[in-house]
Parts: C-alpha cells; sequence; structure tokens
C-alpha cells in the first residue's frame, strides 16, 4: 500500500478530465444533500422550538413533535448525509483510481429515485406512517427504493474502482470500499430483523444498536475518514504522518467496531455478558483512534500559513478534532458508572450532534469546497458566504454540543437524585424539564445559527452549479488551495 503523496496523481489535463465526468452527478448529489440539509434543518428548529414552546404548531397534526423528530433524523441522515457521502465517495474513488466516471447520467437517475424515495419517505413519516425504528423511521414500503437506487450508484463506484489504472490500492481507498460494501448487508438485515418480520425480545434492542452503530461507524463513518485522508495530504501537500500504521487502524476498526454496539444497552434486559463483552471491546476503538490522531494531526500541524486561511482546510482540521473527542467520548459514557447518571438523557444527543455535524458534516462541506470548484470549473460566486458558512456552523455546532451536554448532565443529576426521608418522593420530570429551558434555548440559538450557515451554503452552490450548467466554458477556480487539488 502506497502512501497517498506517493507520484502517481495524474497531469493536470488528465485530473480535468476525471472532474469533467464527475461533475454531472457531483453536482447533482451535492445540491439535493444542500437542499434536503436545509429542509432538514428547518424540522430541526421546529422540533428545538417544541421542547420549550410546547404550544409551538401544536394545531398541525402532521407536526407534532414525534412526526417531526423522526422525520428530521431520516432526512438528515438518509437526505443530507447520503447524498453528501454519494457525492463525496464518487469523486474520491474517480480521483484516487485515476479513471473517469463512465455513463454518469446513470448515476444522477439512480440519484432521482434515491431522492425520490427521501421525499415520499418524509411525508409518510410526517402523515404518521412512520416505523418508531431509530436510523429506520422511513415506511417500509420507501427501503426497497433506496435499497435498489443505493445498489445502483454502489455499483458505479466499485467499477470506477476495478477500471483503476494505479496498481496502489490507498488508506482512502480502503475505508470507502469499506463504506460502499458494509452498508447494504447491514441496511436489508436491519430492515428484515426490524420492520418486515420483527425478531422478538432482547434481539430487538441488539439488532437495532448495531444497525445505528454500523451505520455511523462504517458508513458516515468511512466516507468521512477516507475524505479526511485524503484532503489532508492534499491540501497540505505532505505525506501522511506514520502512514504505516494505518492499515493496523483499519483492520482493528473491521474486526471489532461491530461489536461496540451493544455498549449503548447498560442496565437494558440483555445478557449482562453481551454489554459487558461491548464494553470491553469498545475499548479497542481508541487504538483506532490513536492511528487516526498519529496519521491526521501531524500532517495538519505542519501546514503552511498559506493553507491554514483555505477554507477547506478549516473544516477538515475541526472535522478531525470533532472525530477525536467524540470516538473518546463514546468510550467514555459506555461504561456502567456513566451510563447509570447519564443514561437517556441529552448528553447522548450532544454525542450524536457532535459526531454527525462536528465529524461528518464538517468533513463533508470541506470535501465539497474542494470537490465542486474543481467539477464546475470556476470558483465560488460569493468567497464571503464560505467563511460565514465556515463560523456559522463552528459556532452554532460548538454552542448546541455544550448546552446539550450540560442539560444532560443536569438532568441525570435531578433523575437519579434520592428523595430524603420516608415520605419524601423523587423530583417529578416535569419540574427536571423546566429547569432545563435556559440549555434548550440556547441549542434552539445554536440551530438557527447553523441554519443561517445552510441557506449560505446552498444560495453559494446554486448560484455556482447554475453558472457551470449555463456556461460551456469552464474557468480555472481561484478561490483556495483546494484549487491545488491534483
Amino acid at each position: 500500500m502506497a502512501s497517498p503523496s506517493s507520484p502517481t496523481s495524474p497531469a493536470s489535463a488528465e485530473g480535468a478530465s476525471i472532474d469533467a465526468s464527475v461533475r454531472l452527478p457531483g453536482l447533482y448529489f451535492a445540491a439535493a444533500a444542500a437542499v434536503w440539509l436545509v429542509v432538514g434543518t428547518a424540522l430541526s428548529l421546529i422540533a428545538a422550538f417544541k421542547l420549550h414552546s410546547p404550544a409551538f404548531l401544536a394545531d398541525c397534526e402532521w407536526l407534532t413533535y414525534g412526526r417531526v423528530r423522526s422525520a428530521e433524523s431520516a432526512l438528515l441522515i438518509y437526505g443530507w448525509g447520503f447524498n453528501a457521502a454519494f457525492a463525496m465517495a464518487i469523486w474520491l474513488m474517480a480521483r484516487l483510481a485515476q479513471a473517469e466516471v463512465r455513463r454518469p447520467v446513470t448515476l444522477v437517475v439512480a440519484g432521482g429515485f434515491w431522492n425520490l424515495g427521501v421525499l415520499v419517505g418524509t411525508l409518510g413519516v410526517l402523515g404518521g406512517h412512520g416505523t418508531a425504528v431509530e436510523g429506520l423511521e422511513f415506511p417500509s414500503y420507501v427501503n426497497a427504493i433506496l435499497f435498489v437506487s443505493y445498489a445502483w450508484i454502489a455499483i458505479w463506484a466499485l467499477l470506477t474502482f476495478r477500471a483503476r489504472r494505479s496498481p496502489h490500492v490507498f488508506i482512502s481507498q480502503w475505508y470507502l470500499l469499506l463504506a460502499l460494501l458494509w452498508f447494504p448487508w447491514v441496511f436489508s438485515l436491519a430492515h428484515l430483523l426490524l420492520v418486515v418480520d420483527p425478531v422478538q425480545g432482547v434481539m430487538q434492542p441488539l439488532v437495532q444498536t448495531w444497525y445505528t452503530h454500523s451505520l455511523g461507524l462504517f458508513w458516515f463513518g468511512g466516507i468521512g475518514v477516507a475524505a479526511l485522508y485524503y484532503l489532508t495530504t492534499k491540501l497540505t501537500g505532505r505525506s501522511i504522518a506514520h502512514y504505516h500504521l494505518s492499515p493496523v487502524g483499519f483492520w482493528l476498526l473491521v474486526i471489532f467496531g461491530g461489536w461496540a454496539g451493544p455498549a449503548r444497552l447498560v442496565g437494558a434486559p440483555v445478557p449482562a455478558w453481551v454489554v459487558s463483552l461491548s464494553i470491553a471491546l469498545s475499548f479497542l476503538l481508541l487504538v483506532v483512534l490513536s492511528v487516526w490522531a498519529c496519521n491526521l494531526v501531524p500532517t495538519l500541524s505542519r501546514a503552511s500559513a498559506a493553507v491554514r486561511q483555505d477554507p477547506a482546510y478549516r473544516f477538515i482540521g475541526v472535522s478531525v478534532l470533532a472525530l477525536l473527542v467524540a470516538q473518546t467520548a463514546s468510550v467514555l459514557l459506555s461504561l456502567r458508572s456513566a451510563a447509570e447518571l447519564l443514561q437517556f438523557t441529552f448528553v447522548h444527543t450532544a454525542l450524536g450532534q457532535l459526531t454527525q455535524y462536528g465529524f461528518f458534516s464538517m468533513a463533508a462541506f470541506g470535501t465539497l469546497y474542494v470537490l465542486v470548484p474543481r467539477i464546475a470549473g470556476r470558483s465560488w460566486p460569493v468567497p464571503g458566504l464560505v467563511g460565514f458558512h465556515f463560523w456559522s456552523s463552528l459556532l452554532g455546532c460548538a454552542t448546541s454540543v455544550v448546552a446539550l451536554a450540560l442539560a444532560g448532565y443536569r438532568q441525570g443529576v435531578g433523575l437519579n437524585r434520592l428523595p430524603a426521608g420516608d415520605g419524601a418522593v423523587p423530583v417529578p420530570v416535569i419540574e427536571i424539564l423546566q429547569g432545563l429551558q435556559p440549555y434548550l434555548f440556547t441549542h434552539t440559538s445554536a440551530l438557527v445559527l447553523l441554519a443561517a450557515g445552510h441557506v449560505a451554503f446552498l444560495v453559494n452552490l446554486g448560484w455556482i452549479a447554475s453558472a457551470s450548467c449555463s456556461c460551456g466554458v469552464p474557468v480555472t477556480p481561484s478561490l483556495s488551495n483546494a484549487s491545488k487539488v491534483a
């Protein structure tokens, strides 16, 4: 396995032809992701308002808290997350394989069916036909559309890998292949065991946690880490530090990563040995985390002052930091002593925000800020919106995570407070929730800031996409060092 900095990059003309082959599907998936991100953020705001203003839109049956929360979760996963991941995976695979994407219109057709499924699924959830299964909230009739569409897109990415001109398989390609091959297995099996013919008893929580954990770790984690490895070396122009360790982290993740899901079930009616084994094996993920840190942090820290001003570099740097913090926190929260206090609180919501937004979304933004100008052949039309998007995303995400973590800690303390005296009663849950209102209001304010950044991203992306489609002669992008990616 060669270092990604090996002199195997295509020449500029060849790289331009590869980017041109990705233009149509890349712009389509990026635009679809941005649209769903704005819609999903709007639903997140509605759900957040309802936490401290229950009467907000209370007369609309389609916008009750349970439906909005489920639709928002599914939309940000399958609408924003998957469309962004498709754009990232196709471009990264083509670049690393040094091969053009054949018949790109086919990918757009498959993407059209995928987004049709997302639209139907979202309306189904809001209409009361959701499954109430975390990670599989869409109605069961939508999952067949999603599975076929995904298979179509993944096969095209795998065909691009098969047509590679380079004899080397880089670590980024390893993670891309892991994500592309792992998701259809866990998705189809979880759908069968939880929706089509639900298993009984203790198997339900075991399968459900296995699916949600695998979705985050192997699909979003695989695509996100692949992007971090590739862009870290390309933006800085340096080899990945301690690159020989990267296969160790990859194989430890493959072998032990899937076993860490049941660690969330401390105290649940499942065999205690299953949870204990999961907790023990989850600590091996700290070794994987150490490998990622040894590879990425020194490489990023050696970047020049000019590179540090690059918007893509900033997004990637935040993503690496969020990845390290989130995975460490996830392992520590699986301990029984921590679960006794913080399980079923907003602390886990904060962890999800840090993982899904702080890590994956920031990695996706960084990749798209490199990808889109190259495949569109022109610079971002309003550079100021790029900086605004970064700072609003950083401040909004940090504020939201901190507010939810503090709310969760106070919530855990209140729920575990023992009554004093024989006649005393525990603190009512409604009283605990009333004490969380300042934190929840802060979280809502953070979502408003995130929404403003997302709208700025959508406007900038729509502008550059429309300009690329209307003009026949592309120009050389010149906003940032992202244009130097070979």
